[in-house]
């Protein structure tokens, strides 16, 4: 199931965040941890951090994983943090982007929030995950427990 989280209000997307930290469901193996009133991310132990981090636009939010080039591991910076520090521009394809840095790569996607649940965050979340983990390895980005063999493109 592809990541296509919809939530009407910002304030019904933290509430839905908010509940997902303080009590994951079973689909989802990783802990949910807040970063900012707009930002969360899951820290699994075999691959990339993934975060979701909400945009301006009302309903409109971004997922993503960062990870640095040389095999050190995965960041927890914000999106923009990383565009602006690299000096790089992101680069859109359908239906994830990457973007690609002296010392980092990120995988992304934006995503609508206006019907949100639960639910289809924990299981985007842990579909973007896996997704994220098999585009970077295929780069040569080592990260532990990404699957070689997944041959999902991301364009």
């Amino acid at each position: 199931m592809p990541l296509s989280i919809n939530a009407a209000t910002s304030g019904s997307i933290h509430a839905i965040m908010e509940n997902l930290v303080a009590s994951p469901p079973a689909s989802l193996p990783f802990p949910v941890k807040g970063m900012s009133k707009r930002r969360w991310m899951v820290d699994t132990d075999a691959g990339p951090i993934v975060q979701l981090e909400c945009l301006d636009a009302p309903g409109q939010a971004i997922v993503f994983a960062t990870t640095a080039r040389d095999g050190s591991g995965p960041l927890r910076a914000a999106f923009t943090t990383m565009l602006l520090l690299e000096d790089t521009i992101a680069n859109s394809m359908h239906p994830y982007g990457v973007f690609s840095g002296e010392a980092t790569i990120t995988i992304y996607r934006f995503v609508d929030l206006t019907d949100a649940t639960e639910d289809s965050i924990a299981s985007g979340l842990a579909e973007f995950a896996h997704v994220a983990a098999a585009a970077l390895a295929k780069r040569g980005i080592g990260l532990p427990g990404a699957l070689l063999e997944d041959e999902r493109e991301i364009a």
